[in-house]
């Protein structure tokens, strides 16, 4: 669990009002978007209007939220760190994947052949938890947990990633904090070699953006990105959204992986 955390159902006195915020709202032009506002076909369900109505200038674009609820189902996820909130996009697309998973499914038998794993105990109901940290929370961040009923699937961890400590192995961990090289290359230091458990995956937000003259993307995530793809050591894939995108590793399991 995490240490000295904030109550999961915070009060709007917890809310701070963050420079940097401020300077983001100054700086990206606030727009309408008219067409995240219709209502949703019932087909695709709440959590997409949710997911549309939450997406503000600054923050990740659909397709990253697609992505992350996506992968915390699909690898049944029970701990995932999130560094980097905002107002609360991909914070409510990945406490609604553990949510997902808790209604559950059945899967066929013939599906389940691996001899690595224990089906009864993947399968069993646990407590599922995102530690989401953020030295800045926002009151959008905590009212969309509220609509969304997922406070008891989200630990605000109100901390600098730096300060913020967190026990145990984890099975996503999502970066999207400082997007200095310096800044992004330190949270992954400190995170995924403690914190990732073999065969989970970490996601690096925002691979493209801060174009020069010469539109050459000088964005500090992908210069981090890239450096630790040319390691080898961590398989990888580049999703791209065609906005700002983000590359997805997985480490290596050694009993799995050889």
């Amino acid at each position: 669990m995490a240490e000295e955390s904030s109550p999961k159902n915070p009060t709007p006195d917890e809310v701070i009002d963050n420079p940097l915020h401020v300077e983001l709202a100054n700086y990206f032009e606030t727009e309408s978007l008219p067409n995240n506002e219709r209502p949703s076909d019932g087909y695709f369900g709440e959590l997409f209007r949710m997911m549309r109505m939450a997406l503000v200038s600054g923050g990740s674009e659909f397709g990253l939220g697609m992505t992350l609820f996506s992968l915390t189902v699909s690898t049944q996820a029970e701990r995932i760190i999130e560094i980097g909130r905002f107002k609360g996009f991909a914070t409510l697309c990945l406490a609604s994947g553990l949510k997902f998973i808790d209604e559950g499914w059945d899967e066929p038998k013939q599906h389940k052949q691996r001899p690595d794993v224990d089906y009864a105990e993947l399968e069993k109901p646990r407590q599922r938890t995102l530690h989401s940290i953020d030295p800045y929370p926002t009151q959008e961040a905590y009212d969309i947990v509220r609509q969304a009923g997922l406070e008891s699937y989200v630990e605000f961890i109100n901390k600098r990633s730096d300060e913020a400590e967190v026990e145990g192995l984890f099975d996503i961990i999502f970066i999207d904090g400082e997007h200095t090289v310096d800044g992004c290359a330190a949270d992954v230091a400190k995170f995924v070699p403690n914190h990732l458990r073999p065969g989970g995956y970490f996601i690096l937000h925002d691979y493209y953006g801060w174009f020069d003259e010469n539109n050459k993307s000088q964005a500090g995530v992908k210069k981090v990105a890239d450096q630790i793809a040319s390691k080898g050591i961590f398989q990888h894939l580049l999703i791209d959204t065609k906005y700002m995108s983000f590359v997805i590793f997985r480490r290596p399991h050694p009993d799995l992986d050889d």
